[in-house]
């Protein structure tokens, strides 16, 4: 008997655990739009004094970015940094005019200033997963798919695409750069759909095939369509034109 109640307090917890979704719909969505907006497009917007699109707020992809980049130690394991984020918007919601911003000069002086929200600790920690979990959500839904490596071979011998191995580690700041400002561009997805099928390893923990060197972060490791032959290996980031150059330099060495 005492194991059945056990048993239905839990599953109680889980069907009424709050959702960060809804407490953000609830909470902020008055303000900050759920619209996937590219940031080449925001960063113009914001040289352009917010004119081009009347922002009230920054947008929920432009806070999850900005949180997972600024707020605690990035190096920390995921639940240590969210721990460090349930903190942080504890003390910004109070009083978000007198507390450490995430918003550079530029962006905020476009915005009026954010009233304090009244949330409770139940809400700030579905908050803290909801904020945490949304940009690398929103670059998976408009960036390009990636594969497992063994699907990639598959995928390449069969099609004759070139094997892109993107390099990453969860904190590395440029490779976030990357992910946010390059591997959305609609040339860019066009590009490697056309011509390469794209892995993403995180060097942390896992190996990269065929001997090859781990690299800093970012980085890209190009292998030919055979599976067997390593054509290149680059480190850096770089802007949108910088990397469509690189994929064409890369297909014209591979295609010859």
């Amino acid at each position: 008997m005492k194991w059945s109640i056990v048993i239905l307090t839990l599953l109680q917890t889980v069907l009424f655990a709050l959702s960060g979704e809804t407490v953000f719909a609830k909470k902020c969505a008055v303000c900050h739009s759920h619209d996937y907006i590219p940031q080449s497009k925001l960063v113009v917007n914001y040289q352009h004094n917010n004119k081009d699109m009347n922002l009230t707020a920054p947008t929920v992809t432009e806070l999850s970015f900005r949180i997972k980049d600024q707020v605690g130690d990035r190096t920390l394991d995921p639940e240590g940094q969210k721990f460090e984020i349930e903190d942080w918007l504890t003390q910004f919601l109070k009083n978000p005019e007198a507390f450490k911003t995430i918003l550079p000069k530029n962006v905020r002086a476009v915005y009026g200033k954010m009233p304090p929200v009244d949330v409770s600790e139940e809400e700030i920690e579905a908050l803290a997963e909801y904020l945490y979990e949304y940009a690398e959500e929103m670059m998976v839904t408009h960036g390009v798919k990636r594969y497992t490596y063994e699907e990639a071979l598959a995928i390449a011998g069969k099609e004759r695409k070139i094997i892109l191995i993107e390099g990453y580690l969860p904190y590395c700041r440029g490779c976030i750069w990357m992910d946010r400002n390059v591997m959305v561009e609609p040339e860019v997805k066009a590009a490697l759909n056309r011509d390469f099928v794209l892995v993403k390893k995180n060097l942390l923990i896992e190996k990269l095939p065929l001997g090859m060197k781990r690299l800093g972060t970012p980085s890209f490791y190009f292998i030919a369509p055979d599976g067997k032959r390593i054509v290149d290996m680059v480190e850096g980031k770089g802007n949108k034109e910088e990397f469509l150059s690189l994929l064409a330099s890369i297909k014209e060495r591979v295609y010859r």
